[in-house]
């Protein structure tokens, strides 16, 4: 039964006319005419008594007045059920997010789910993007978040925004202190960066490929927190996402430059888990994440 239908029922009922219906409704008298009969057929009964005077309610009528004004205000207030719904949102809600960026999206995260969503309770896998990859398709989380190599394999994939990468090295070193640094100059730097197929690595070589040079690896680690260390131990550098070295640049311990000739970036993505998309909790964390950087 069309909510439309009822709204103009409840017009003539008001009214007691067809065409003082029609003119408060911005419809055709025909067209009110029309809907009227289609709700007594699907009802099995007259709604009005037509008369010279205009309509009258019938028994049923009288009877449909009450539920279908108790129908509308109940489809007018739904908007608000859902948001009521998703604002106390709970639950466990499984993340697996790619080591370079998990820090700055928890720094975004955790206060607001603190503060607006207590209810919702957070399962954090870091992990390279392979795994990110494979723990989204097997359905042992519910969002991940990762770079650009494997997102086509994902289910509900969105991209998210794009990070530059940046040379990195220890505080106070010339080369990453200056305002830029050309890609055959990064080419020939020992860096300490993650295996492939991470997703920073995949465009270095690519680069290099491109360019005809091979990157001069010296160390290969797995993890980001210990190749920023070893990074300030002066041991060589690395490259990196902004959001993933911005802290340290800040207090000092370390500095970075944008690669250029050619410029580097990373997209990132969104990937909703096929097996708890329609979770209110899972919806409310995924629309933070994307409330991210915007």
């Amino acid at each position: 039964m069309a909510l439309d239908n009822l709204k103009l029922f409840l017009a003539v009922a008001s009214t007691g006319s067809f065409s003082k219906a029609a003119q408060i409704s911005g419809v055709t008298q025909s067209a009110i005419s029309k809907r009227i009969l289609q709700l007594e057929l699907q009802l099995g009964h007259r709604l009005f008594e037509r008369h010279g005077r205009g309509a009258s309610l019938s028994d049923a009528g009288r009877l449909l007045v009450r539920h279908a004004e108790s129908l509308l205000r109940d489809a007018h207030q739904l908007a608000q059920v859902i948001g009521g719904e998703l604002s106390h949102a709970q639950g466990i809600v499984r993340l697996a997010l790619q080591a370079s960026i998990s820090w700055p999206l928890m720094q975004h995260l955790h206060p607001v789910l603190r503060q607006n969503h207590p209810l919702i309770h957070l399962q954090v896998v870091e992990a390279p993007t392979r795994q990110v990859v494979d723990l989204v398709q097997e359905g042992r989380v519910d969002l991940g978040v990762l770079s650009d190599w494997g997102q086509e394999t994902l289910p509900q994939i969105e991209r998210l925004f794009t990070s530059p990468l940046l040379l990195v090295g220890p505080a106070g070193d010339p080369m990453t202190g200056a305002a830029s640094v050309r890609f055959e100059q990064l080419a020939q730097t020992p860096l300490i960066v993650s295996p492939m197929p991470n997703g920073a690595r995949v465009w270095l070589e690519a680069a290099a490929k491109e360019a005809g040079r091979a990157l001069n690896v010296t160390m290969e680690v797995h993890s980001v927190h210990l190749i920023k260390k070893m990074v300030i131990a002066g041991w060589g550098y690395t490259v990196a996402l902004t959001e993933s070295v911005q802290d340290d640049v800040a207090q000092g311990t370390l500095t970075a430059c944008p690669i250029i000739a050619p410029a580097m970036s990373q997209n990132f993505y969104l990937s909703v888990s096929n097996q708890r998309k329609g979770s209110g909790a899972v919806g409310v964390v995924a629309k933070l994440i994307r409330d991210w950087r915007h």
